[in-house]
Parts: structure tokens; C-alpha cells; sequence
């Protein structure tokens, strides 16, 4: 067997110091992108709570802060939904006109039939919705962006119908008491996100579905050659968030006493910014359901801070979308830093 030449072990080392460089701007690019994504969330939520608790009066009063904690469990909560949506590259437009219904819905219901029949009717008018806009996109191939704007406008057509443009007045005092409740001084609403969230985690990192759901917003092409069928996870994607939807909008009904067909406008953009500044993709791959929690808090955050500091509605609707863009930005880098370290590894 022929010796190795000179030659041939230079040629040997370039290659191995080449792959070595590869390796080293790869695992710089991925920590690059993993830094964005905790430091895109973490970084405006740590300013804004101290500008709040050193700049602005009684935002560390109990009664604003168990009022955050409670608009911000609802705002998580529709958010888990729509982050499995944006984890498999879809949209869902519609999460705000389906929360207002399942609201009107509930509230009706509990009127008529009590707490647990209105709470029922609540989430079954969620995961309704949600099934609606899933087979639109699985089974009859309509894109979840023209689909859930379209559902949009039905979905708060009927709740206007619903309503015949009066408000619905909660009598129950039971029901009123749910939003409102506490446990160890922490609301009802806040826990029930942690409990979703922490459900939610488990199933996306340790179940099958969840390892459908990652296989499908990375690749659709390669889940269809691994055997996944991709019909299936964007029907319970979508199921997901109209359940989310579901939920929120039966505690939301509980926290105002009274909803009318303008509930939950604008919601859409809202969790939008929630889910991508915590971190998932609009591009997909895998769901931050940690980031969209804390994404929420920051949001509430900044709502609570600027009706304290009595600034005019349309100033929020500004800060709502600066805070948009900047998560969008956000998504940019990590989506260069991406594709830079798939670079790497392929060089």
C-alpha cells in the first residue's frame, strides 16, 4: 500500500482545518440565533418593567398589577394557539372575531342557562371555528392567510348578528367571579395560562404530535416523505388555536361583565407580535411557547403602563405597532442567522 505524500497529507489538513472553520461558524451563527431569540423578548420586557416600576404611578399597586397578570394570561393563551399555527408557516387571522363570538356566546348562555353551560358553549363555539378554518386550509387547500382573513369578517359578522349590536349584560355573579378569582393572591386567569403553557410544552417537546408539528413548519416536503400527513397537523393546528380562542374569550367575558360585537378588534395583530417576539418564526420550525408567555407580559406591560399615564388611545395603537415591526425585525436576523449557519455547515 502506498505511503501518504507530502502532498496529500497538506491537502488532508486543509480540508480537516476548512470543516473545523465550518463547524466553529456554525455553532457561532446557532448561538447567535438562540441569543436573539431570548434577548428579542427579555431584553424590552426587563426595560419596561423598570421604566414602569420607577416612572410611572401605581403601576406596582396591586389591583394594576393583578389586572396585567390577568390580561396577560388571556393575551398567552390565545397565543399558545397561534403559535402552533406560525410553528407549521401558517397564519390565523381570525383569532380575535373568534374570541369575540365565543365571548357573546358565553355570555349569552350563562343568562340562560347558567356558569358551566356558558362556559361549555364558549369553548365549543372556539374549537368550532378553529375546525372550520382548519379543514378550509387542510382539505380544501385554501392558504391560511386568504382563508383566516376571510373567516375574519365571517366570524365577527355573526357576532354582530349575535348581538344585533347591543351589548350582552353578565347577571351571573358566579361567572363574573372567575376572572376576577385568586389563588395565593395570583388571578385565575395567569394560572390557567401557566397550566396551558406548561401542557403545551410537553406536548410540542415531548410528544409524537408535537415532533409533527417542528417536521412540518421546517420542511412540509420532507414530513410528507417521512410519512407525517401534513393535512392532519395544520387541522389540529388550527383546532388548537380556535380552542385557544375558545378559551380566552369565556375569560374575557368573565373579566368585563358586558360584551358587545366590537370585543377583541385588533386582537389579531396583538398575538402576532406576542408569538414572533417571543421567538417562533413566521418562516416556521419550532414554537416558543416560553417567549410567547413572556412576550404577553410585556405586552400587558406596556398597555397598562400607557392607559396609566393616560396617553390616548391612538399613541397605544403606535406602540402596538413599533412593537410589531420589531418583532419582525427580530425574526429577519434569526432567520439570516439561520440560514448563515446552514451555510457553514454545508461549506
Amino acid at each position: 500500500m502506498p505511503e501518504p505524500t507530502i502532498a496529500t497529507t497538506a491537502a488532508e489538513s486543509l480540508v480537516a482545518d476548512e470543516r473545523a472553520r465550518s463547524a466553529e461558524r456554525a455553532r457561532r451563527a446557532d448561538s447567535r440565533r438562540r441569543l436573539l431569540q431570548n434577548a428579542g423578548v427579555v431584553i424590552p420586557f426587563v426595560i419596561v418593567l423598570l421604566i414602569g416600576l420607577f416612572a410611572v404611578p401605581n403601576f406596582a399597586s396591586s389591583s394594576n398589577v393583578t389586572n396585567m397578570l390577568v390580561n396577560a394570561g388571556i393575551l398567552a393563551i390565545v397565543g399558545f394557539g397561534m403559535t402552533v399555527v406560525i410553528a407549521i408557516r401558517g397564519i390565523d387571522l381570525s383569532v380575535g372575531s373568534a374570541q369575540a363570538l365565543a365571548a357573546c356566546v358565553a355570555a349569552a348562555t350563562v343568562n340562560a342557562a347558567g356558569p358551566v353551560a356558558g362556559i361549555a358553549a364558549g369553548i365549543a363555539v372556539g374549537v368550532g371555528l378553529g375546525l372550520f378554518n382548519g379543514v378550509l386550509v387542510s382539505h380544501l387547500r385554501v392558504p391560511g392567510f386568504i382563508a383566516t382573513l376571510s373567516t375574519l369578517s365571517v366570524f365577527r359578522g355573526l357576532v354582530l348578528l349575535f348581538t344585533g349590536g347591543a351589548p350582552i349584560m353578565i347577571v351571573s355573579s358566579n361567572f363574573k367571579s372567575v376572572a376576577t378569582a385568586t389563588l395565593l393572591g395570583i388571578p385565575v386567569p395567569f394560572i390557567l395560562a401557566v397550566i396551558f403553557g406548561l401542557l403545551a410544552l410537553f406536548v410540542l417537546d415531548r410528544m409524537r404530535v408535537g415532533k409533527h408539528v417542528v417536521a412540518v413548519g421546517g420542511s412540509p416536503e420532507s414530513a410528507v416523505d417521512s410519512g407525517i400527513s401534513v393535512r392532519r397537523v395544520q387541522l389540529l393546528a388550527y383546532l388548537v388555536s380556535g380552542a385557544s380562542a375558545g378559551v380566552a374569550g369565556v375569560l374575557l367575558a368573565s373579566q368585563l361583565g358586558a360584551v358587545n360585537g366590537s370585543i377583541s378588534s385588533g386582537l389579531e395583530l396583538q398575538v402576532i407580535a406576542i408569538v414572533v417576539l417571543g421567538g417562533t418564526s413566521l418562516a416556521g420550525g419550532r414554537p416558543r411557547i416560553i417567549g410567547t408567555f413572556v412576550a404577553a407580559l410585556l405586552l400587558s406591560m406596556i398597555n397598562s403602563g400607557l392607559n396609566l399615564l393616560n396617553v390616548p388611545s391612538f399613541y397605544q395603537y403606535v406602540a402596538l405597532g413599533a412593537l410589531l415591526v420589531f418583532a419582525l425585525s427580530i425574526d429577519g436576523v434569526q432567520r439570516a442567522a439561520v440560514k448563515r449557519m446552514l451555510q457553514g455547515r454545508l461549506s
